[in-house]
């Protein structure tokens, strides 16, 4: 660092040193003229011995200023710079480590950055240090940076953690063997370079599908390159129908991603790169993304060709007037299987169905009654409201039953009304909620066991039982806060968050998977969503109400241009909304005349059920009809 000293140069320290004389500086000896004007290194006076000193070269071809700091624990070579400011002295190292000569030169490289910049040669040599690290940044490197911005989005509420996730396994797909680019520097990457690897992770991925049944996969193992197939080819291996497509697009969507996702990283990169060579007016180290080539070449699939794939694989499979019946009748079979157990998954599906919510946004909704004053006030906490006849939300000043979503996927806060059906389920729900009271209760005898417990002393294993019973009665209680409660209360969140078995199930039973018999249909939590928006677009066509029920933005200009999904809406679009998602919902559930006389009131015409056939789920002990 620089140091400012405005006293005079002291007379009388300056002294032609050999380089034994100056390694035998110490605070305890110090240099003296001896006869004949020789120099000596002798003992120093009493007052000044084990003090810090300095000594001036007086050899021939010792740059201006350079000297020697001799110090309690080593002796340093040095160099003052005299100015208007006073002096500034820049340290060399210690003279152990190197010679006068070495230390000349790496003086007169100081003094020429001082004379050149007039700053302090530290900062420099920081910022040549920096460049060095610039020209040899890595791809991993850039995902780190991304993933540290990221992080700081995570927690502004700004992005999702899902987000760091899907990063990170993208940089694990680059750090693949077969691939080999997480380490490459970003400044040797050539056009040539990003093909290999994208072709590379592509096979690579390509054998990890786990969109391809094992005996397909079994059956392509022996070839390189499953995309270069014909279709001819394809079918003499044994794979045919919607396979075909899946097979020959195995791996490439996880490719797309990550390299994508690379770009991304580099950019933010490159951006950073370009403020930091502004504000020290340099020309930036990193001037072009290698990755860019992934568009200038066409690398990645268009919105066209990703439509034809959806159609071919049959990825994408919202359900019809075919099999929506069937689901909704599986569904309620199985919400009575296991005495109830699988209630709550069951009624998360039919309302994912009804409302179209994505994956996990229902999820964590709680009971308005619940929710504490600040948190609703915040609007902090999803939320379900059951209103009473006229009856207006409090906060938001809307008539009948209604959900609040505060966590969306694009980050925007969501209003649903609750319309009739909808609104039987979560009514139902309600009603089947554990007892406040005595679940407060059971905590409270919890804690007062444990609390006198602690104070007798008791041994550490019953305190450890006693503390175990305690959190779970606490967590017990946690969970009647919440619309889909967690059936364990050992569940970190308290509500519920894994439908996938309850969906490969409701798949099984709906007949949508059948390998036997050659079906195999999908079916998705995003499949329910996009269920809901088939039926909208029947009744309503391409219109803006159908974009507010899926909360979809619009590309419009003014009024049209939002989906109106973000904001407080206006009390005619709110009726507007609330009259279009009982059209739709009364639509879906007609389909099943069963289904439609299960949930409805008395205030609902019971419909013939003679055309809709019950339904048979699989159970482990035997199979039987249900409704």
């Amino acid at each position: 660092m620089d140091t400012v000293v405005a006293a005079p140069r002291r007379r009388g320290t300056k002294f032609k040193l050999t380089y034994r004389q100056i390694c035998e500086l110490s605070v305890a000896r110090g240099p003296v003229e001896g006869k004949q004007g020789r120099v000596v290194i002798a003992p120093r006076l009493p007052e000044d011995a084990g003090k810090p000193y300095r000594v001036l070269d007086g050899n021939q071809g010792a740059p201006t200023g350079f000297g020697f700091y001799v110090g309690t624990t080593r002796t340093t070579y040095e160099v003052v710079v005299r100015g208007p400011a006073g002096v500034r002295r820049f340290s060399l190292g210690s003279v152990t480590d190197i010679g006068p000569e070495q230390a000349y030169e790496l003086a007169r490289r100081k003094l020429a950055v001082v004379r050149e910049t007039g700053e302090h040669p530290s900062k420099e040599e920081a910022r040549a240090e920096q460049l060095v690290e610039l020209k040899g940044l890595t791809l991993a490197d850039c995902f780190a940076a991304y993933v540290e911005d990221l992080q700081k989005r995570v927690r502004n509420k700004k992005a999702k953690p899902a987000s760091i996730r899907a990063i990170q396994d993208s940089l694990a797909r680059f750090a693949r063997p077969e691939v080999g680019l997480a380490d490459k520097p970003i400044l040797q990457l050539l056009d040539k370079d990003i093909h290999r690897a994208f072709d590379s992770l592509r096979r690579s991925s390509m054998v990890r599908s786990n969109r391809i049944p094992t005996p397909m996969r079994q059956a392509l193992a022996d070839q390189p390159d499953w995309a270069e197939l014909s279709t001819q080819q394809l079918e003499a291996l044994g794979v045919t129908g919607k396979y075909i497509q899946r097979v020959k697009a195995a791996g490439l969507a996880s490719t797309e991603h990550a390299f994508t996702d690379a770009k991304r990283a580099v950019d933010l990169v490159l951006k950073r790169e370009r403020k930091a060579a502004a504000q020290q007016q340099r020309e930036p180290v990193l001037r072009y993304n290698p990755f860019q080539v992934i568009h200038d070449d066409d690398m990645l699939r268009d919105s066209q060709a990703l439509r034809r794939h959806y159609e071919r694989a049959e990825v994408r499979n919202p359900l019809g007037d075919e099999t929506l019946p069937t689901v909704l009748k599986v569904i309620l079979a199985r919400r009575d299987e296991q005495g109830g157990l699988n209630a709550t998954g069951a009624d998360y599906l039919l309302l994912t169905l009804l409302w179209g919510t994505r994956r996990g946004e229902a999820a964590p909704l709680r009971w308005f009654d619940r929710c504490s004053p600040g948190e609703l006030r915040q609007s902090e906490v999803s939320w379900v409201w059951l209103a009473g006849p006229d009856e207006v939300n409090p906060y938001t000043r809307r008539a009948g039953s209604q959900v609040y979503l505060f966590d969306t996927k694009n980050g925007e806060e969501r209003y649903l009304p609750v319309a009739y059906f909808a609104e039987k389920i979560l009514q139902r729900r309600f009603d089947e909620r554990a007892d406040e009271t005595k679940l407060k209760q059971d905590l409270a005898d919890a804690q007062e066991v444990l609390d006198v417990a602690r104070a007798r002393r008791a041994r550490r294993g019953l305190l450890d039982r006693l503390e175990k019973e305690a959190e779970r009665a606490r967590r017990a209680l946690a969970k009647t806060m919440f619309v889909f409660p967690a059936r364990s209360d050992r569940s970190t969140t308290g509500h519920y968050s894994d439908s996938k078995s309850i969906v490969a199930n409701v798949r099984r039973d709906a007949g949508l998977l059948d390998l036997r018999a050659e079906v195999d249909i999908g079916l998705t939590l995003h499949d329910l969503r996009r269920t809901l928006g088939r039926y909208a677009a029947l009744l309503f066509g391409e219109s803006r109400i159908v974009s507010q029920l899926l909360h979809h933005r619009t590309l419009g200009r003014g009024e049209d241009r939002m989906a109106a999904v973000s904001e407080r809406y206006t009390e005619q679009e709110w009726s507007k909304l609330r009259e279009a998602m009982g059209r739709v919902e009364e639509h879906m559930v007609a389909t099943s005349p069963r289904v439609w006389n299960r949930l409805k009131g008395t205030d609902k015409p019971r419909l013939d059920e003679s055309g809709d056939a019950p339904v048979s789920i699989f159970s482990a002990r035997n199979r039987r009809d249900a409704q």
